[in-house]
């Protein structure tokens, strides 16, 4: 069991340094922030619910997450229309790094399910040459 889970951790390991992952990691994240200070500076005087960048930092990170506790939301149209878009964003931020994930965590299980399929069809191909 110590084995399994050590090679496990070193797997997920990999996967978190993998240049797809920190590439993905380092875009949503320069994403998030765009998107924060456009936001932040389309409200800054006209939402009383978000004063401070943090506030728009806040209504960001839950935004993204999809966690979107509703304390402060924007009002104005453009800021609406980028919230729908980071809103998105998170979504498939998520199912990217999911994918990502299992790409490493199952490439050992994916080869020998490859190499068990080339001994199939070598097999198939000499019973068609009898």
């Amino acid at each position: 069991m110590h084995r399994l889970l050590r090679k496990e951790t070193r797997k997920l390991l990999s996967a978190f340094l993998s240049p797809t992952f920190i590439y993905v990691t380092i875009m949503g994240n320069l994403f998030l922030l765009l998107t924060v200070t456009i936001v932040y500076y389309l409200e800054k005087d006209i939402n009383p619910n978000m004063t401070t960048y943090f506030d728009y930092l806040w209504w960001g990170v839950s935004t993204i997450t999809t966690v979107g506790y509703g304390d402060g939301v924007p009002i104005t149209v453009a800021g609406r229309i980028i919230a729908i878009g980071l809103m998105y964003t998170g979504t498939v931020l998520f199912v990217t790094f999911t994918g990502i994930l299992l790409t490493f965590l199952m490439k050992e299980e994916v080869e020998e399910i490859e190499h068990e399929e080339k001994e199939i069809e070598s097999r198939l191909d000499r019973l068609e040459k009898k």
